[in-house]
C-alpha cells in the first residue's frame, strides 16, 4: 500500500503497523462467522463487513473513532484464545437468533439440539421466542454433545422438523399409556420374565421391562409407544387424547393371559398357522441361495460374516458388493418375521440394493433410493432393518448408514475410549414412503487406523438367551470384543463371539438367526 498524499506520517506509521499485525499476529485476524473482525484492543465487533483489500483503514477507522481502548503505542487486551472465544459465542448468538434448525423446540418447550436432535434441559418458551434461549446452557449442552466435538454436520431445519415431530408424537403417546396403564388391566398384562405384552399386536416386547412398578411407570411408557409407532403394525394411534382400542377391544377377543407365547396367542380372533414343513425347507433354499459366493479381498482388510440360521429360518442377511478396485459395499439386514415369507422379502431387498450400489456411492442414497423400491410391496406389519458401509482402501475410509438396525462396534484397544457404539440416525425401510425416511436418514464416515474392528450383527446375537431366559446382552458382547485384543483374523474373533453366545444359551434353541459381519484393518508392521 502507498501513502496517500493527505495522510500525515503519524496516521501512515499507524497503519503500516496495523498492515504488519494483521500478517503476523493471530489475534488480529479472528473473525464472526467470515464476516466480522473483533478489535483485540476492545474486544467487540470493529469491522463489518472484512474486506482483506481495506482492512487496514476501515481497522484504522475503527481505532481512531470508536475503540475506548485503544492508543498509540498500548498494548493490546485480549489474546487469540479469548478472541476465537468471543466469536465463537456472537456465532451461536446470532444462529439461535436467525437459524431455523437452532430455534426448534419440543412440546415441552425443550430446546432441540441441531446437532445431536436430542431433547436438553435448556427450556425456551414459545412466547419469549423473539429472546434466544440461555447461552450458558446452550454451550453446556454442546460441551457434552458428542456430534457437535465431533465436527459432524449439524441436521437441516427441514429434517429437524420431521424428527421434533416424530418425537412429539411419541412423547404425547407416552403421556397417554401412562394414564391409561393405571386404568386398563390390559396395558399391565407381562410375560413370566417381566416383559410387556402388547394388547395390539398380542406379542411380549422384549425392550420393555414391566417387572416392577417403577419400571412400569418410569422407562415403560416411552419404551411402548415407541413400538406402538415403530414396530406394531396393528395399532391405531388415534388422535392424542383419545382412547387407544386394544386388538381384544376391536375384535371381541379376550386379552392374552399373563406369559402367553406369540404362537398360542389369537391374534384378529385366528390362531396364526405355523408354517409348514415344505415351506421352511424352500425357505431355507432361498436363504442358501442368496449368501454370497466369496468373500472380496482388499490389501490391508480382512472382512468375514458368520451366519447362523435358526430352526424357524428368520429374516437375517448379509452381502459384499465390490465397487472397484478399491471399494467394496458390505451390508446387514434383518427381516421382521420368519420363514418363507420374510425370506421372499430378504430377497427382493438384497437385490435393490445390490441395483442402487452400482448407481450410488453414497449408503444413505442407497437406502432411500431401496426403501421408495420396496415400500409399496411391504405389509403394513413387515419392516427391514439394515446397516450399508463402504470401505475405500485407498482413502482407509468407512462411510455407513443405519436403517433402524443395531449400532456398529468399533473397537480399537488404542483408541480412547477402545469400544464405541457408533450412532448415526435412521429408521427401518419399509415403515415410511419418502419424505421423512429420506430426511432422518444420516450418513457417517470414519477414518480407518491399523488395528480397527468393525462389527456389524443381528439382534439374535444379543439377545439370544440363557436357560433362565436373560438375554446375552450388549454388555457382555463389549466383554466378548474386548477380550479378541484387536489382533485376531476377522474370521476368528466372529467364530469367538459366536463361541461364547453358545456357551451362554447352554443349549437352549436357536430363536432367531445370527449373523456377525467383521471387518478388521490389519495393523502394519
Amino acid at each position: 500500500m502507498s501513502k496517500p498524499e493527505r495522510m500525515d506520517a503519524k496516521t501512515w506509521a499507524v497503519l503500516q503497523a496495523i498492515q504488519h499485525r494483521l500478517a503476523r499476529d493471530p489475534a488480529w485476524a479472528v473473525l464472526v462467522r467470515k464476516r466480522d473482525w473483533l478489535c483485540p484492543y476492545c474486544g467487540e465487533v470493529g469491522v463489518s463487513p472484512f474486506q482483506t483489500r481495506r482492512a487496514p483503514l476501515d481497522i484504522l477507522r475503527h481505532l481512531v473513532r470508536e475503540c475506548r481502548h485503544w492508543a498509540d503505542g498500548a498494548p493490546t487486551r485480549f489474546g487469540q484464545g479469548s478472541l476465537e472465544a468471543k466469536a465463537h459465542r456472537l456465532e451461536l448468538e446470532e444462529l439461535l437468533r436467525t437459524d431455523p434448525a437452532w430455534r426448534l423446540t419440543d412440546w415441552l418447550d425443550r430446546w432441540r439440539c441441531p446437532y445431536c436432535a436430542e431433547a436438553t434441559t435448556v427450556l425456551w418458551h414459545a412466547e419469549t421466542k423473539d429472546v434466544p434461549p440461555p447461552l450458558e446452557r446452550v454451550l453446556e449442552h454442546l460441551d457434552r454433545c458428542a456430534p457437535y466435538r465431533d465436527k459432524r454436520k449439524p441436521f437441516s431445519a427441514e429434517a429437524l422438523e420431521c424428527i421434533v415431530a416424530e418425537a412429539d408424537r411419541t412423547g404425547q403417546l407416552a403421556a397417554t399409556l401412562r394414564r391409561r396403564i393405571e386404568s386398563d388391566p390390559a396395558w399391565r398384562q407381562a410375560t413370566p420374565d417381566g416383559k410387556w405384552l402388547c394388547p395390539e399386536c398380542r406379542r411380549p416386547v422384549p425392550e420393555v421391562d414391566i417387572s416392577s412398578d417403577l419400571l412400569l411407570t418410569s422407562t415403560a411408557p416411552l419404551r411402548m409407544a415407541h413400538h406402538l409407532i415403530e414396530r406394531c403394525r396393528l395399532a391405531e394411534t388415534p388422535a392424542l387424547g383419545a382412547p387407544l382400542v386394544g386388538a381384544h377391544q376391536r375384535t371381541g377377543t379376550s386379552p392374552a393371559p399373563t406369559g402367553a407365547s406369540p404362537s398360542s396367542t389369537p391374534r384378529e380372533g385366528k390362531a396364526p398357522a405355523e408354517p409348514s414343513l415344505r415351506n421352511l425347507e424352500r425357505a431355507r433354499e432361498i436363504v442358501k441361495k442368496m449368501l454370497p459366493a466369496e468373500t472380496p479381498r482388499l490389501e490391508g482388510y480382512d472382512l468375514y460374516c458368520l451366519y447362523h440360521p435358526a430352526e424357524r429360518v428368520g429374516g437375517d442377511f448379509f452381502d459384499y458388493i465390490r465397487l472397484s478396485d478399491h471399494e467394496v459395499a458390505f451390508l446387514i439386514g434383518d427381516v421382521s418375521g420368519h420363514g418363507l415369507e420374510a425370506a421372499l422379502i430378504m430377497t427382493m431387498v438384497k437385490k435393490s440394493l445390490r441395483l442402487h450400489a452400482q448407481h450410488h456411492r453414497s449408503p444413505a442414497e442407497v437406502l432411500r433410493q431401496t426403501n421408495l423400491d420396496i415400500n409399496a410391496d411391504l405389509d403394513a406389519r413387515t419392516f427391514v432393518s439394515a446397516c450399508y458401509a463402504v470401505l475405500d482402501a485407498r482413502a482407509a475410509t468407512l462411510t455407513f448408514a443405519r436403517a433402524g438396525h443395531n449400532m456398529p462396534i468399533l473397537f480399537n484397544p488404542l483408541r480412547t475410549p477402545p469400544i464405541r457404539h457408533l450412532e448415526s440416525k435412521g429408521m427401518a425401510l419399509g415403515v415410511y414412503c419418502g419424505g421423512l425416511f429420506d430426511k432422518v436418514t444420516q450418513e457417517l464416515e470414519l477414518s480407518v487406523r491399523p488395528g480397527d474392528l468393525f462389527l456389524l450383527y443381528t439382534d439374535g446375537l444379543v439377545e439370544a438367551r440363557s436357560p433362565t431366559g436373560e438375554p446375552f446382552g450388549l454388555p457382555r458382547l463389549e466383554a466378548a470384543i474386548a477380550r479378541t485384543h484387536g489382533d485376531l483374523a476377522a474370521q476368528t474373533v466372529a467364530g469367538q463371539l459366536f463361541d461364547e453366545v453358545r456357551t451362554f444359551t447352554a443349549g437352549r434353541p436357536q430363536d432367531d438367526d445370527i449373523a456377525i459381519l467383521c471387518l478388521r484393518a490389519v495393523s502394519q508392521g
